[in-house]
């Protein structure tokens, strides 16, 4: 049974969800999933429009997911964690950007 106050795996993917598309990120390039203790994100975090981030908004997107478990991040573009966060991308798109 359930602990009462303890959210269910659905209720923190979708916060998750949430929080992912109030930065506009794109999820047709990304999976992620979350359970409470922790949320893993997979694939390519790009904006909607396919603009790259700029690491002052990952910083905020990393503290806001963080309340919902630590970040485990396998993202082809960007290392996410709440200590650090870094672009890396292939050395062609850092040239081109």
């Amino acid at each position: 049974m359930k602990k009462p106050g303890k959210p269910s795996k659905a209720q923190c993917s979708k916060e998750v969800r949430r929080i992912l598309l109030k930065y506009q990120a794109d999820l047709a390039q990304m999976h992620f999933s979350a359970n409470g203790r922790s949320t893993y994100l997979s694939g390519k975090l790009i904006k909607n429009s396919g603009e790259e981030f700029k690491p002052e908004e990952l910083l905020m997107l990393a503290q806001e997911l963080v309340s919902h478990g630590s970040i485990k991040s396998e993202l082809d573009n960007w290392y996410l964690g709440i200590d650090r966060i870094y672009y890396i991308g292939k050395k062609d798109d850092k040239k081109a950007a």
